[in-house]
């Protein structure tokens, strides 16, 4: 064969290999409005996947990236949606409802509107589904039954879909899992086959190209995005457990809701009886609260709705478990009104059980008046009642008047008898209540023999049975008869007496005295009683001053110190009386006080001098005032005084001893407990000498709640006649100690350190973050310490710690942006604990993932001019550089021999 036709058979075979993805790769893609029809695949039943299947939509070529997913759930006509993903698994919420599949098109994949489906009703197992999932709609029935044959789906096809091989896929997952926990990739595409990274159903079309392999870094462990490693409690993964298939799951029975209700007495009755209107709350609460039992008899969980009855209150429930039982607490309603009731209590649950009994009351009001006659007026005769003749004894109806052994009744006995109407008065018709003001009650004290009486009769006709109680306990009431005649002159004796003496003042009861056998009770009565309580004596006695101390005189004095007032007050609840002055020693005189009486509380005092004598040697004198009176024992001042020698020398000054305090003292000599006096030494023996605290000097700072160390000086004040020739230095200190308080830290605090939102990730990085909670690095906690414990992480899916450090490394297998989300708990030191506060804080850092730079993406095709024909869009991603190089590479080889040949001629 000739070269020329060689070259030209090559030329031409390399041409029609570059325009091959033109010819055999191209295809069309989908684009325009959804049309056609929706179905949704899978068994209406709780626990099956549920995936849609647009098969028979158009335009033709239709995927899941070209579509957006949401699942509904359809309760009436109200929807809520449940879901996102291509696929639904369904709950126990779903069951007896309808779920609804909406698909939208991307505009920015050239596909536009929506098309929705329902199911039919969910039911609890797939035994009861029916054969198709998709409900048809209305009107369309005979025509989809005539257009369209039914798609047999069975169940076990759906369990092979959506259940078999996740689960072998989450199980050969799991394995890989388990030994790499130190790293969490989340959301990323595997780069080898052998890699650890659970995969989405379907990944969009990309060329990755170098990626590496990471099956030999046993530190990570990646995470799909759609099908998620389970990630129990601990921390730890493990492989999900394998689904029993659809056809093999046994049928769930559907809850039972049912309850009962049993009262105090075993019916459905409660009866309150009769109560005084007027009553409190803490009456109901202290004397008419009774109890009902319910008991959840059903197989499902009960919530109940709350309830308010118009005369009563009633304890409100939350929920039940099946098998469970609750006692509630029913009691009158404060401020209902006289009158007789009977109202209908129902408990009713979101299931629809009804629960319901019935509460009977009778509110009586005691002023008012049981009859519009005066008892003590006879009634009025009916003039229409002609008299009866006393001669002639009138019959017993029950008797036959033929019947001789009947004997003839007293004809002074009226045909009926009388009606009793009692009317309870006080014998002494002077006394309208009990009073004991002429009677000394103290706080505190008991009552016993603190009693008065009072007499009642009955001016009404009849004898009445007595009952007899108070109106709010105060006191306690007593009859020494409990049935009176109306005689007129018969009468009972009530004892009263005071038991409550807790309250300072005047206290105030009503005695009330009741018919026992009228029903409700009625009032005949009501004798107010009311005492006073006086408060527990307290004497008490204070001076101006708590110590009393002399300037130094040297030994040989002959004019003593200047005298000393001290006041005395009386700041007791009691007056003082024989108020007296002594002091224990002999080198002190004391004047008589200006008064020996005080009263309590008065803007008066008692005064008095005191004063070293003279002629004292050479010494320290130290005794002790006592201010006495009848009312309580010794006041004690201390007095001081002291008698140097001539000429006396410092030899030395002592030391102040450290000094602890609590936080927040004052800042004063005082607060501070800084000492008066330090010990200095002298030729002739040691002696106490006053200092003068610089106080506002020292670093104390009162408001703060740390711990403080610090020092206050101070200057010796030498006693007279305490020379200091050495100029020995008269400064000393003083080391003061201050508690520290509680410490709260503040959630602010709490950080996140490791990762920022501005760094830069890619999905080959490993991110290692540290959660910061504030307060967790206090030592040596105290009670109330305050800090806050990091709990757990998450990115996609949670994690949580066990124990310190808090920190975790993951990386993200997918580009995207990304939030980290810290939960801490707040805690508080009870003094040898760290115990949850319940309140918990939470801080976010969201981030961006980049593609590695070891990923190659197919760059998007370049649209075409304005001006030109649309050219036709292709779903191929082939990379057709390597044929564009060799169509170059032709075109210059034909270009070549096409100048040789020229050159050759």
């Amino acid at each position: 064969m000739r070269p020329k036709k060689i070259i030209a058979m090559v030329m031409t075979f390399l041409m029609m290999l570059s325009l091959l993805p033109s010819l055999v790769f191209a295809s069309a893609v989908p684009e325009g409005e959804l049309g056609g029809k929706l179905k949704i695949k899978g068994t209406a039943a709780v626990g099956s996947e549920l995936s849609a299947d647009y098969t028979k939509a158009s335009p033709e070529g239709l995927t899941d990236d070209y579509v957006s997913f949401s699942w509904s759930r359809k309760v009436g006509d109200q929807l809520t949606e449940v879901g996102t993903e291509k696929t639904y698994k369904l709950t126990d919420e779903d069951l007896g409802n309808k779920i609804q599949l909406k698909i939208t098109g991307k505009s920015e994949m050239g596909v536009t509107g929506e098309l929705k489906a329902n199911t039919v009703e969910i039911v609890a197992t797939p035994e009861e589904a029916p054969e198709e999932t998709t409900e048809v709609p209305e009107g369309e029935q005979e025509a989809a039954s005539a257009e369209e044959p039914t798609e047999d789906v069975p169940a076990e096809d759906v369990s092979e879909e959506g259940q078999t091989d996740e689960s072998a896929q989450a199980a050969e997952d799991a394995s890989a899992d388990t030994q790499q926990d130190e790293v969490i990739e989340i959301g990323g595409e595997p780069t080898d086959s052998s890699e650890d990274v659970m995969q989405p159903a379907e990944e969009p079309t990309e060329d990755i190209t170098g990626a590496q392999d990471s099956s030999t870094d046993d530190s990570v462990i990646d995470i799909g995005t759609e099908d998620y490693l389970e990630i129990p409690e601990d921390g730890q993964s493990e492989a999900p457990a394998e689904e029993t298939p659809a056809e093999e799951t046994p049928a769930q029975e559907a809850p039972v809701y049912t309850a009962e209700v049993v009262t105090e007495s075993g019916d459905t009755v409660l009866d309150f009886g009769t109560v005084q209107a007027g009553f409190t709350q803490a009456d109901a609460e202290s004397s008419m609260m009774k109890t009902v039992t319910i008991k959840n008899t059903g197989t499902g969980t009960l919530n109940f709705q709350e309830i308010s009855p118009e005369h009563f209150m009633v304890q409100d429930l939350t929920s039940l478990a099946a098998g469970e039982s609750a006692d509630a607490w029913i009691m009158p309603r404060e401020g209902t009104e006289a009158g007789t009731y009977s109202d209908t209590i129902t408990y009713t649950t979101e299931e629809g059980v009804t629960l319901s009994f019935n509460a009977n009351l009778t509110v009586e009001d005691p002023q008012k008046d049981d009859g519009n006659t005066d008892p003590q007026e006879p009634a009025a005769e009916d003039p229409a009642t002609p008299a009866e003749d006393p001669a002639t004894p009138a019959e017993d109806p029950t008797t036959p008047a033929e019947d001789p052994t009947t004997p003839a009744e007293d004809p002074a006995t009226p045909e009926e008898p009388v009606q009793n109407v009692p009317d309870i008065k006080l014998a002494d018709e002077s006394v309208t209540s009990v009073d004991f003001s002429d009677t000394t009650i103290t706080q505190g004290t008991g009552t016993d023999g603190i009693t008065k009486t009072v007499t009642i009769k009955n001016n009404g006709t009849g004898t009445v049975n007595l009952e007899i109680s108070t109106e709010s306990g105060k006191v306690q009431a007593a009859l020494d008869k409990t049935e009176l005649p109306a005689d007129g002159s018969t009468t009972a004796v009530v004892t009263v007496q005071p038991i409550d003496t807790t309250t300072v003042g005047t206290v105030t009861d009503n005695i009330i005295i009741a018919n026992a056998d009228s029903d409700p009770k009625t009032t005949l009565l009501t004798i107010p009683v009311t005492y006073t309580v006086q408060e527990q004596p307290a004497p008490s006695l204070t001076a101006d001053v708590t110590e009393v101390t002399f300037d130094s005189k040297e030994a040989g004095y002959t004019e003593a110190p200047a005298a000393k007032t001290v006041h005395v007050s009386n700041n007791g609840n009691v007056k003082l009386t024989g108020i007296t002055v002594t002091v224990t020693g002999s080198a002190f005189a004391v004047s008589a006080p200006s008064q020996t009486e005080l009263e309590a509380n008065a803007d008066q005092a008692a005064s008095f001098t005191v004063a070293p004598i003279t002629g004292l040697a050479a010494g320290t004198y130290n005794e002790t005032i006592s201010i006495k009176a009848d009312q309580l024992g010794s006041y004690d001042i201390p007095v001081g005084f002291t008698v140097t020698e001539a000429a006396t020398k410092l030899t030395a000054v002592g030391k102040v001893s450290d000094i602890t305090v609590a936080n927040g003292v004052e800042k004063s000599a005082d607060g501070l407990q800084l000492p008066g006096t330090v010990k200095i030494t002298t030729n002739k023996g040691e002696m106490n000498a006053s200092v003068k605290w610089d106080v506002k000097g020292c670093a104390y700072n009162q408001n703060s709640a740390e711990a403080q160390k610090f020092s206050v000086n101070g200057t010796v004040v030498l006693p007279d006649g305490v020379t200091n020739p050495d100029n020995l230095s008269l400064v000393v200190s003083a080391n003061v100690s201050v508690k520290r308080g509680p410490i709260v830290s503040d959630a602010a605090n709490n950080t996140i350190t490791g990762i920022s939102s501005d760094g830069v990730y890619t999905t080959e990085t490993k991110i290692t973050f540290t959660a910061v909670g504030a307060g967790m690095d206090i030592e040596n906690p105290i009670k109330g310490d305050v800090r806050y414990q990091p709990l757990n992480w998450e990115v996609l899916e949670a994690r949580s710690w066990d124990s310190a450090p808090y920190s975790a490394t993951f990386r993200m297998g997918k580009t995207g942006s990304y939030t980290l989300t810290v939960t801490y708990n707040q805690q508080k030191f009870d003094g040898s604990n760290w115990v949850n506060t319940g309140t918990q804080d939470t801080k976010k850092v969201s981030f961006t993932v980049n593609a590695s730079p070891n990923q190659t993406l197919t760059p998007a095709a370049d649209k075409t001019d304005a001006n030109q024909k649309k050219a036709v869009k292709t779903g191929d991603n082939t990379p057709i550089l390597p044929f564009v190089i060799i169509l170059l590479v032709a075109v210059a080889l034909i270009a070549g021999i096409l100048v040789y040949r020229n050159k050759k001629k």
